[in-house]
């Protein structure tokens, strides 16, 4: 196993077990060349009027009275908008947005980056809710190299399995997942998580998960095996998901982060999907096990493009544009929107095709649609 999968073997684990989370974070400090790196996921509804964020954090040794001045300054970050404007899984680094002499300038270097004898810093969204957002960030110090592509593309492959532990450890009351899964700490969540086994055969349920199976709208058992409603191909995300789950750690991928489930009342959920077959830690049940936790919470429901991306494995880029397509925009619109020429446009719509299975735009826009809650800002 090299060391990019033993990382992310450690991140799922985070999800059963928070406590793990600042050995986990040092060894992505390690492998990126950082100060310090930290994951934050924070509800951005105070800002709007002008109230004080909340926020669980985590993060390899620091400063805890510096990284708490963060709440307050968010704002301020030199070009801190393009960071919310890139989206998910989109790498950002400071001195990308500003000569670093007019960076050295600015209040928020003086008061917060200089004291603390570091340079440049890198972020990622992991998670973009209309209300929640998660970073990770990775500062560095002062006498380290800016950062390259090559980092940014660490953090952009890291993201997708940030934000599946990040989000299952918000579903369950923020990590409350007994390290060897017992009933008693599983039926107590009001969350609904099913255990299967190879097959996508049921082994456990708790309450919740029971609940949910006999009411039948989001999920039901055909000869044992779990299965979700057959609606605009997200039933077959979540077989995807949970067949690539049950290999273990290095399978899943972008597959099981959100996948969007259409209760048969038109209630909308999304399904988080998490192997326990990897490491020591998720291992105790044996090989070919995964958890399944179902969430209806307004929080937890994806962006757009959060959706397509973990749906149909498109990428960032192609996302933006299948959602803007999905929106009613032509590619001449799209074009301009993004700032890209209209035949990179062109290209991004044929993978989008191939990857969904559509013959054209219209097919392709009417499964997107078919997927997205009726009110939903896109992402």
């Amino acid at each position: 196993m090299d060391k990019f999968d033993h990382v992310i073997g450690r991140i799922y684990d985070c999800a059963a077990n928070p406590d793990l989370w600042p050995d986990t974070l040092s060894q992505i400090r390690d492998m990126a060349g950082a100060a310090y790196v930290m994951t934050s996921l924070v509800d951005m509804s105070a800002l709007a009027s002008g109230g004080a964020v909340t926020a669980v954090r985590r993060f390899s040794p620091w400063n805890e009275n510096w990284l708490n001045r963060l709440d307050g300054i968010l704002q301020t970050i030199p070009g801190g908008g393009a960071l919310f404007a890139g989206g998910v899984d989109l790498a950002w680094t400071q001195m990308t947005q500003l000569p670093e002499a007019d960076f050295h300038q600015t209040e928020f270097y003086q008061d917060w980056v200089a004291p603390q004898g570091l340079r440049d810093c890198m972020t990622i969204l992991p998670v973009q809710r209309q209300t929640i957002t998660g970073f990770m960030t990775a500062p560095s110090y002062r006498d380290r190299a800016l950062y390259a592509a090559e980092d940014c593309l660490l953090f952009e492959r890291l993201s997708p399995h940030i934000r599946r532990a990040m989000l299952i450890n918000d579903m369950v009351d923020k990590g409350k997942l007994a390290l060897a899964l017992y009933r008693k700490v599983l039926d107590s969540l009001s969350v609904a998580v099913f255990v299967t086994s190879f097959g996508r055969r049921l082994a456990f349920a708790n309450a919740s998960g029971e609940a949910m199976l006999s009411d039948g709208n989001f999920i039901g058992l055909a000869g044992g095996v779990l299965n979700a409603r057959r609606v605009a191909g997200a039933p077959t995300a979540l077989d995807v998901a949970i067949d690539q789950a049950a290999k273990g750690d290095g399978d899943i991928g972008l597959k099981g982060i959100g996948v969007p489930l259409i209760g048969a009342d038109g209630d909308r959920a999304a399904a988080y999907v998490l192997p326990i077959s990897g490491n020591d830690l998720r291992g105790a049940m044996g090989q070919g096990h995964a958890a399944v936790f179902i969430a209806r919470r307004g929080e937890q429901q994806p962006m757009a493009v959060e959706i397509l991306r973990t749906v149909f494995d498109l990428t960032p880029a192609e996302a933006r544009v299948a959602s803007l397509l999905a929106k009613g925009d032509s590619p001449a619109l799209i074009s301009e929107a993004l700032g890209i020429s209209i035949n990179t446009v062109r290209s991004h719509l044929a993978q989008c095709f191939a990857k969904s299975g559509t013959a054209d735009q219209t097919a392709l826009a009417a499964t997107i649609n078919a997927l997205m809650p009726p009110v939903m800002t896109n992402g």
